[in-house]
């Protein structure tokens, strides 16, 4: 299982996305993002492969080597529940796909929900899970390889909450090498619409002094 939050192991995780979507904005490059973001999700036409092939046309070189490659180790981060045999894994769907293009070395599917948690996506103002209890909620499988670098791997991030306490699971286990994250779409939920979806990014998510995760777009 995962250690207890009382000694937090990571502090900042640096992240990147492909895109942005708009949860509520009511213009038309909002609403498109949401079906982007639904699009994705649920992987329909092979939404995922295309955009892992956007991925690589569009996102920054540099940027783009300081999350993935052929050297780095993927993660997917978990659903809200343990999985279930048939059920659609975005974040497993993806990091395949980032293998598949060069963009990573190995799936590590190593981190699992022992127990569920609410959907963000279903939770209401001041509802969602907190890291701690993101934390807590999470196993660690038994780790064979031994990889040099790490990029956890999601769908969508919000706040980062989840990202992060999949970071500071693996820090247990790997206490030395470098750990990064990587969402295909990042939420942007504080400005009424956004302008444009496909917006590549690198940031960073932040613990802040009151246990929260704090995500900072560069």
């Amino acid at each position: 299982m995962a250690e207890p939050t009382s000694s937090p192991s990571i502090t900042e995780l640096r992240f990147g996305s492909l895109l942005v979507y708009s949860p509520r904005g009511e213009s038309d490059v909002s609403q498109r993002s949401r079906t982007v973001c639904y699009q994705m999700k649920n992987d329909l036409g092979g939404a995922i492969a295309r955009l892992v092939l956007r991925l690589k046309a569009e996102f920054p070189k540099p940027a783009l080597e300081e999350l993935l490659g052929p050297d780095v180790s993927l993660v997917p981060a978990p659903r809200s529940a343990p999985l279930i045999d048939g059920a659609l894994w975005p974040a497993r769907r993806i990091a395949d796909a980032l293998v598949t293009h060069g963009l990573g070395v190995e799936v590590l599917p190593i981190v699992r929900r022992a127990r569920p948690v609410p959907k963000s996506s279903q939770a209401g103002p001041g509802e969602r899970v907190s890291l701690a209890q993101h934390v807590e909620s999470l196993s660690l499988e038994p780790v064979l390889a031994s990889p040099t670098r790490i990029t956890i791997v999601d769908d969508v991030v919000t706040k980062g909450r989840m990202l992060m306490a999949t970071a500071t699971v693996l820090r247990h286990a790997f206490p030395s090498i470098e750990l990064r994250a990587f969402a295909l779409i990042r939420t942007m939920g504080l400005q009424p619409d956004v302008e444009k979806i496909l917006a590549p990014c690198v940031g960073a998510i932040v613990r802040s002094p009151w246990g929260d995760a704090v995500r900072s777009d560069d």
